[in-house]
């Protein structure tokens, strides 16, 4: 039946459902309407208190420690009742938001049962590849060459990069003769995006293109000069779903969350009239 594919549809069937089941269990429809001092704690309620504490301690209560769940809700609905008499929940913000939360679990609920189809997923892995794409990366190693420390650091690290390259002296030798600085001289793989905010746009550009392999440069920064070398690359791009299968359906699922509170909204909204401002002030002292 269509009807019953209809989201919205089956949220007010299982809210119906839900209202009817919380109306033979929910504290304050136990109340005697002749009697409304009297508190009856069925068999349903007892249940659920043994439930919960089982669940929470991953044993039964002991008959002591029965007794004081029963004393404890026992305090909790008459306090509950007392406050309604004094019409504590009509204007309470925190109550009020607290209802509309749960108005709203109910739809979280019916998007968690949802059994999401592979192909849904990839859909919307697809759809939303902005927010999962991956960053190209690279690895490198740097020398740097101060300028507030050189005469010349550009020179000077021409004259390093012929003897680096013709095996004359080590990354590691050559290390101890370039200057000291902050910079780690080695990186691993690191998104293109920090290495700009590290060394500049200028920088990011000057490596763009180069492989993996030889020493080159002078490559200037924000700080000065670097003979550089690339020790690895990794291209950005899509990953495949199954690598992020967990997330992609996290998402999806708090997606459909907020589409079907809205569609609730939306439809709970045709049977209201909003009045705003002065009109309202006077239809309440009328």
């Amino acid at each position: 039946m269509k009807l019953l594919r209809d989201p919205l549809v089956v949220f007010l069937l299982i809210g119906a459902g839900i209202f009817l089941l919380y109306s033979k269990v929910a504290p304050s429809e136990s109340v005697d309407l002749e009697d409304p001092y009297r508190i009856d704690i069925n068999g349903d309620i007892l249940a659920i208190l043994e439930d919960e504490w089982t669940a929470r301690w991953n044993r039964p209560p002991t008959e002591t420690e029965f007794k004081g769940l029963v004393d404890a809700y026992v305090k909790e609905e008459i306090l509950y009742r007392e406050a309604k008499k004094l019409g504590l929940d009509q204007s309470d913000s925190i109550i009020r938001r607290r209802l509309a939360q749960k108005m709203e679990f109910l739809t979280s609920d019916i998007a968690d049962l949802e059994e999401i189809a592979p192909e849904t997923l990839e859909g919307y892995l697809n759809e939303n590849s902005a927010r999962y794409a991956k960053e190209p990366e690279v690895g490198f190693e740097q020398l740097f060459f101060s300028p507030e420390k050189r005469e010349n650091p550009k020179a000077d690290a021409e004259t390093m990069l012929e003897q680096l390259n013709s095996g004359a002296v080590t990354f590691e030798e050559s290390n101890q003769t370039s200057d000291p600085t902050l910079l780690s001289p080695k990186f691993t793989a690191t998104a293109v995006s920090q290495i700009g905010r590290q060394f500049g746009e200028a920088f990011v550009e000057a490596i763009a293109d180069e492989e993996p392999g030889s020493w080159f440069g002078p490559v200037e920064s924000s700080y000065g000069m670097h003979l550089v070398r690339i020790t690895e690359r990794a291209p950005g791009g899509l990953p495949a779903l199954e690598s992020i299968r967990e997330k992609v359906e996290s998402d999806y699922r708090y997606d459909q969350r907020e589409k079907l509170n809205q569609q609730m909204l939306d439809q709970l909204l045709q049977s209201y009239d909003v009045v705003i401002g002065e009109e309202a002030s006077e239809t309440e002292a009328s």
